[in-house]
């Protein structure tokens, strides 16, 4: 008898428990422009705050990511989540300026160590190759879902009450998806591979060519991927702006036209992943990531576009940026050497999310330069975007269009 759907099932319930502890994911950038004037805070700074978030995740991934080589994904997920919904609740009650926003965004990032990747890595080791790609995009799908509903229900509840009323909402959703992953995620419910060797730390990952070379083309992801997300809405606001459009109307209109280009992108991750499981996965990376680039480049230039046409182009690059992400993550699964999954896993994380922490504030950083250089509006946001192309070209370079050699997990 088939496990397909009872695998569906429990697939469904563990994105759903995902979707929650994302809620406080956007909350910042979604009120981004009234908290800079509120708190005078310059672009760098902005960019550091949002970046922040990132960081406390690098500084807990490595630990927790490689923990699950030894301990039970399931009891990491379950403190995780609970542990975002802790420090969602400490922004909107003890935030006041940008030191302390900096301090409780650090903490905060913690608690998406603590989910998103050992939820990753149960993903993996519970379905085959044969299904792996459209799985690992379904979760990670919930992961860009779960970005979009925080801006979305941010945007919406601080026009009606205010921001810190808006985080303590979202606060709530790591508290459900705690509840979720405690029903779904039984004790030994996923076979766990082979033990790995005491004291070998990040040896046997590092002489992994093929993993290594995934990971730098998943820093190039989440550079541009990162990097588009911080600043998304301030580009759309600055866009409205620019029209005669009051910062407040304009910040609730770019925090909805930026959830909707969130929103989208979630679509290409199982799609992406289902190809990837039919045709290969190395030579759509390539593919996705040269268009996504060319997407970023366009987009940056576009700030005096009309507004409909503006948002057209960037729902076309929201579905583009994400669709490499749940191959790359599936290859680098793949490549990985099983007994140790956790640290390759740990290694891609605080690559890929250093490289998307760095994005926001050297991003932030550029539009300052721009700016007191002299440079026009349009140009300035134009040179940030270039910076994210870029980057993202990295990728195709390491990545090639050479499949790699059999799934070894």
């Amino acid at each position: 008898m088939t496990r397909a759907p009872a695998d569906l099932r429990w697939l469904g319930a563990l994105c759903l428990a995902e979707l929650g502890t994302m809620l406080v994911w956007s909350n910042f950038a979604a009120v981004l422009p009234l908290l800079q004037t509120e708190w005078h805070l310059s672009n760098t700074e902005a960019g550091l705050i949002f970046a922040a978030y990132q960081v406390g995740y690098i500084l807990a991934v490595a630990i927790l990511s490689t923990l699950t080589d030894w301990v039970e994904p399931r009891r990491i997920y379950l403190a995780g989540a609970l542990w975002a919904g802790l420090s969602g609740l400490a922004f909107p009650l003890w935030a006041q300026g940008g030191a302390s926003a900096l301090l409780l965004r650090t903490l905060a990032g913690i608690g998406l160590a603590g989910t998103y990747m050992p939820g990753m890595r149960l993903v993996a080791e519970r379905f085959d190759a044969a299904r792996r790609g459209f799985a690992m995009g379904c979760y990670i799908a919930t992961f860009t879902l779960g970005t979009s509903v925080s801006l979305l229900l941010t945007s919406w509840a601080t026009a009606r009450w205010g921001w810190r009323a808006a985080f303590a909402l979202t606060a709530l959703g790591p508290f459900l998806a705690t509840a979720v992953a405690s029903v779904t995620l039984k004790p030994g419910g996923v076979s766990r591979g082979p033990r790995p060797e005491r004291g070998v730390g990040l040896a046997p990952v590092l002489r992994n060519g093929s993993a290594l070379r995934l990971i730098v083309a998943y820093g190039a992801h989440t550079w541009e991927l990162m990097g588009m997300r911080g600043w998304i809405v301030p580009f759309f606001a600055a866009s409205l702006t620019a029209g005669g459009t009051s910062l407040a109307l304009a910040t609730q209109k770019a925090g909805l036209a930026a959830a909707a280009v969130l929103a989208i992108g979630a679509v290409s991750h199982p799609i992406a992943g289902l190809f990837s499981d039919r045709w290969g996965r190395a030579r759509l990376i390539s593919v996705i990531m040269l268009v996504s680039g060319a997407c970023s480049l366009t987009l940056g230039w576009a700030l005096q576009w009309p507004f409909g046409a503006l948002v057209t182009l960037a729902l076309f690059y929201g579905i583009m940026v994400t669709a490499d992400s749940a191959i790359l993550s599936t290859s680098i699964a793949e490549s990985a050497e099983p007994a140790y999954l956790g640290r390759t896993m740990a290694l891609q994380s605080t690559v890929g999310f250093s490289s998307g922490a760095l994005a926001p504030a050297v991003f932030g950083a550029v539009l300052d330069l721009a700016a007191k250089l002299g440079r026009p509006a349009p140009e300035t946001w134009g040179w940030a975007f270039t910076l994210l192309a870029a980057g993202v070209l990295v990728g195709p370079l390491v990545v090639g269009f050479k499949e790699p050699a059999r799934p070894r997990l």
